[in-house]
């Protein structure tokens, strides 16, 4: 598989929305301890929404494409920490939604969900 860059076209307004949620083992024993474990080295998985506002007709369809190859093919979205996040990651694409504002006008947003590759 391979990975790809997110697309970010010129002229355009990018909104992105964080979320990040831990993996982790609870054990209840019957004196009331709770035992905690994180799952894996990799414990924290981070979710995105990017959307991509007020894109031109054109720039629609270069944005969709990146994004459908990545989501057909399974590839990752590399991320850099100076883009969207404070620290840089790769993404699969959940799934993409577009929205018509007018004849001439696109609203695309890509939801996004953290992956550890070796």
């Amino acid at each position: 598989m391979a990975t790809r860059n997110l697309p970010l076209p010129t002229q355009i307004s990018i909104t992105s929305g964080y979320s990040q949620s831990g993996r982790t083992s609870l054990i209840e024993f019957g004196d009331g301890y709770i035992q905690r474990t994180p799952l894996g080295i990799n414990n924290t998985v981070r979710e995105l929404v990017v959307t991509h506002e007020n894109l031109s007709s054109a720039d629609a369809v270069t944005v969709l494409a990146v994004y459908d190859v990545s989501q057909a093919t399974g590839d990752s979205v590399t991320i850099a920490s100076n883009e969207l996040l404070v620290s840089g990651g790769t993404f699969y694409i959940t799934d993409v939604s577009v929205t018509m504002i007018d004849n001439h006008r696109r609203s695309i947003t890509a939801n996004m969900r953290e992956v550890f590759d070796l």
